[in-house]
């Protein structure tokens, strides 16, 4: 389980801190990609297995996801940890996240993700009220059939 969020400066080769916590448990064969609201996603090998097994390309695959599978999947790279405990985060995947400078590297349960400090701070304004969040969740989980 990911748990906490850590502020890292990128340097200037785009190289990533990842904190000793997460590092334990992002073994070879991690993935970056790209994920929703303008984080990049970091999946432990188990998480990736899943989201491979889930999404592919066939025959009868709709047009959103056949898109949804061609951008996460050519976006995606292998975690590589240097002996510094940093990784290189790829330019493409900085630019479209807005990595540049400081980021934030967050544990959401079952993955990581990194995002720009700015777009951290803009989700931490949209999500203050904590209890508004968790209303809203519990109240959609009851009306599921």
């Amino acid at each position: 389980m990911f748990l906490g969020k850590y502020r890292h400066n990128l340097d200037a080769k785009g190289r990533l801190a990842i904190p000793a916590k997460f590092r334990e448990q992002l073994p070879s064969g991690s993935v970056v990609t790209i994920g929703p609201d303008g984080a990049l996603r970091v999946y432990p090998p188990g998480e990736w297995a899943e989201v491979t097994a889930t999404l592919k390309l066939g025959e009868a695959t709709s047009p959103t996801e056949r898109a949804l599978v061609r951008r996460l999947f050519a976006e995606a790279g292998e975690v590589e940890f240097d002996g510094q405990g940093r990784v290189l985060i790829p330019a493409g995947l900085r630019s479209q996240a807005g990595i540049a400078g400081t980021a934030v590297v967050s544990g959401a349960n079952n993955l990581v993700e990194i995002w720009s400090e700015a777009r951290w701070e803009a989700l931490e304004a949209e999500t203050a009220d904590f209890t508004h969040l968790a209303d809203e969740v519990a109240r959609a989980r009851t009306q599921r059939p």
